[in-house]
């Protein structure tokens, strides 16, 4: 998991400064000027609690803490102070890490990198003080370096000494944070998005303040800012807390007041909600990620969530008559319905024949609502699924029959004979008319 490392120095097992200790207690055996020792540095991510372990110099179990690799320490031996001399134990007493190198004379520095146990060994050191410093922070975003310490070797304990020296230092660790996003509710565009960002508040080592603490989001340009929400597990925010910077440049920063909180909610889980809307597709994919900095006013070193992505893309509908896809069709209105079966948007053929919508990648249904003028409409349903892609990425060709046309006479046909019939059979009825009344006059 990737962390940023922010604070350091203070050793949360105890980092074991033989300062202010005296010469050795008479119960204690004589130090071997000719022996050598050791300094075993176990480089560990402060943990959201004290551990209560001892400090003492000893080895101690640090299962469930985090180590970190990849840290470079250096050691240095102050030269000018001879640990084999009784009396240069009283300047110990005295001996600041931060002016060490001003007041006193430095060997030549020794390099370790921490393992993936987080462990630099410094072995075979002569008897004497040496000058514990963190010099790169390798690839765990620590921005600001651990303070340097002290280690006499050997070290003294309850009446006896330690040669072999173990020391853990940490670092107050930010791990990235998470973006989600929660698209379920969009489906065209002015639709809204919201974009989750969750950061989890950072442990503090002893000694050290939290000085500083964002988190920024670059909207897409596709994007229109809404508003925002901020909270955090267990702590009652109040509005003097932090700071929102609004829009494209969105951003979150915590003031002293809100500082002071998330000291004291170590490990909390801090939430950021931004409302968005869409305004445009692209190229389909509109991509999203946070970044946190902590102790780093500038915003030169944060840690950047993993992208998340809402995908978009668009439908384009071709109405034509018949088998001719060249004789396009105004007019011809559909529905679009989600996977839900909710009506989410209606369109309509222009002069070309053609609708184009954008939408959602995802699976929709067409169905035709209303057919152009002289033409039958067909309300079967039809499921299409859009892409993610630019314009017209999922195209869909819809096909209208004529209406037919009312069934009139034709010459020759039948219709003709039956009016011959009718004409020949009215005047029969005459004629026969006629011949009555001339036989009933005579």
């Amino acid at each position: 998991m990737k962390a940023l490392a922010t604070g350091a120095g203070a050793l949360a097992l105890g980092v074991l400064i033989a300062l202010g200790a005296t010469a050795p207690a008479n119960a204690a055996p004589e130090v071997d000027p000719a022996a050598t020792g050791s300094i075993n540095v176990h480089k560990l991510a402060q943990p959201d609690s004290a551990t209560g372990l001892p400090h003492n110099g000893t080895q101690v179990d640090t299962t469930g803490l985090t180590p970190l690799e990849g840290v470079t320490f250096s050691v240095q031996r102050v030269t000018d102070i001879d640990l084999t001399d009784p009396a240069d134990w009283q300047i110990l007493e005295g001996l600041d890490a931060a002016t060490v190198a001003a007041q006193h004379t430095l060997g030549a520095p020794q390099s370790q990198v921490t393992d993936e146990r987080g462990d630099a060994v410094f072995a075979g050191l002569p008897i004497g003080v040496y000058l514990v410093s963190e010099t790169d922070p390798g690839q765990n975003g620590i921005t600001i370096a651990g303070e340097p310490f002290l280690v006499s070797v050997p070290t003294p304990l309850e009446g006896d000494w330690i040669y072999d020296v173990h020391v853990y230092p940490k670092n107050t660790v930010t791990t990235a944070p998470v973006k989600t996003v929660d698209d379920a509710d969009a489906f065209v565009i002015g639709d809204a998005v919201a974009w989750t960002i969750t950061a989890k508040v950072p442990a503090v080592v002893d000694g050290q303040r939290l000085t500083h603490f964002a988190l920024t989001d670059s909207l897409d340009s596709r994007l229109d800012y809404v508003g925002a929400s901020v909270s955090v597990e267990g702590v009652t925010l109040d509005a003097a807390d932090y700071t929102i910077t609004p829009g494209p440049a969105f951003a979150v920063s915590f003031t002293a007041s809100g500082l002071a909180k998330l000291e004291n909610a170590a490990g909390a889980t801090i939430t950021v909600v931004i409302d968005t809307t869409v305004n445009a597709i692209g190229d389909g994919a509109i991509e999203n990620s946070a970044t946190v900095f902590v102790n780093d006013p500038d915003h030169s070193n944060g840690l950047e969530s993993v992208p998340v992505t809402t995908s978009w893309g668009s439908l384009r509908v071709l109405k034509h008559g018949g088998d001719d896809t060249d004789l396009t069709l105004a007019g011809a209105e559909f529905d679009v319905h989600n996977a839900a079966g909710e009506v989410v948007a209606h369109i309509v053929t222009g002069e070309d024949g053609i609708a184009v919508i954008d939408l959602k990648a995802g699976d929709y249904t067409l169905v035709e609502t209303a057919a152009p003028l002289g033409y039958v409409l067909d309300p079967t349903p039809i499921p299409v699924t859009v892409v993610e892609g630019a314009t017209a990425s999922t195209q869909v060709t819809v096909s209208n029959e004529q209406v037919p046309a009312f069934q009139l006479p034709l010459t020759g046909g039948d219709g003709t004979a039956l009016f011959i019939a009718a004409g020949v059979a009215i005047a029969l009825l005459g004629a026969g008319i006629g011949l009555t009344r001339r036989r009933t006059a005579a």
